[in-house]
């Protein structure tokens, strides 16, 4: 179903003051790019894409995504609302309300955080981390302004400012990765030629453990965990970046699952079609 949306004249864009009013345009959404450096999370919840969809279809536009136009490649990159812009390709509308942040790469890093702070589909504890430190990479902003903006304490920030200077002095580069970034522990390094025999025991021992886990859920709680309940406990577990490439077969993938892009390689399929009581 196609909802007929009337157009809106070019409007100016909104600014990074408060007392700048703040104003609506439409966007394509294939215009629209997603910038993994702008958000920590993995993947997209489908559950809450559908709860927006079926919103959308109810009661019409939801509340407008916020975005901010890149000075090199002059696209809007994607601040806040992914799981809305999914929500709009999933009812089949072309385009979708907006707010245009005004700044620099730096501020809009920090109102991209901001914006996810206020969500009610909110970040994990280690994905603020992370968004933290890709924010001290950056310098964007004082200690203060990063805590507030990624939402972790001060102290946190300040370890990591540590870090990053220990590493510079020592030479280092940061990867970006703070689970990797944290401290000095080269990460185990695996046998040049891999044994596929061994490799299987391996694998044949921990799905074992994980049998054994369920085994244990299910005399506790009287049923299997549901498939939620699993992802959320395995990306607690493993933390980003082990999840993500846990969920991309071994490498690490940043693209958004819902991307109309045909180059992108998602971390999971499309969601089906809504619900026929849409």
């Amino acid at each position: 179903m196609h909802h007929q949306i009337p157009r809106l004249p070019p409007l100016p864009v909104c600014g990074n003051t408060q007392s700048t009013p703040c104003t609506i345009l439409r966007m394509t959404l294939r215009d629209l790019v997603f910038d993994p450096a702008f958000t920590p999370r993995v993947g997209l919840s489908r559950e809450h894409v559908h709860q927006l969809a079926r919103a959308l279809h109810n009661s019409g536009d939801l509340d407008p995504i916020a975005v901010w136009i890149d000075a090199d490649s002059k696209k809007p990159v994607i601040l806040d609302g992914r799981h809305r812009v999914a929500a709009y390709r999933l009812q089949k509308i072309g385009d979708i309300p907006a707010r245009v942040f005004q700044g620099d790469r730096k501020a809009a890093l920090l109102e991209a955080a901001r914006e996810n702070a206020k969500a009610t589909y909110s970040w994990t504890t280690s994905e603020c981390t992370q968004y933290a430190w890709g924010l001290v990479i950056a310098v964007a902003g004082s200690k203060r302004e990063i805590a507030q903006a990624a939402n972790v304490r001060t102290s946190t920030v300040g370890n990591m400012r540590k870090r990053l200077a220990d590493m510079r002095s020592a030479g280092g580069t940061p990867t970006g990765n703070w689970w990797r970034d944290r401290n000095d522990k080269p990460a185990a390094a695996l046998p040049e030629v891999e044994d596929d025999a061994a490799r299987k025991a391996r694998i044949d021992k921990l799905r074992d453990y994980l049998n054994g886990t369920e085994t244990r859920f299910k005399m506790e709680f009287g049923r299997k965990p549901t498939m939620e309940e699993l992802g959320v406990a395995m990306r607690w577990h493993l933390g980003q970046p082990r999840f993500k490439a846990m969920l991309s077969g071994g490498y690490t993938a940043d693209e958004d699952e819902f991307s109309d892009h045909p180059e992108a390689h998602p971390l999971a399929a499309p969601p089906a079609q809504p619900d026929e009581d849409f």
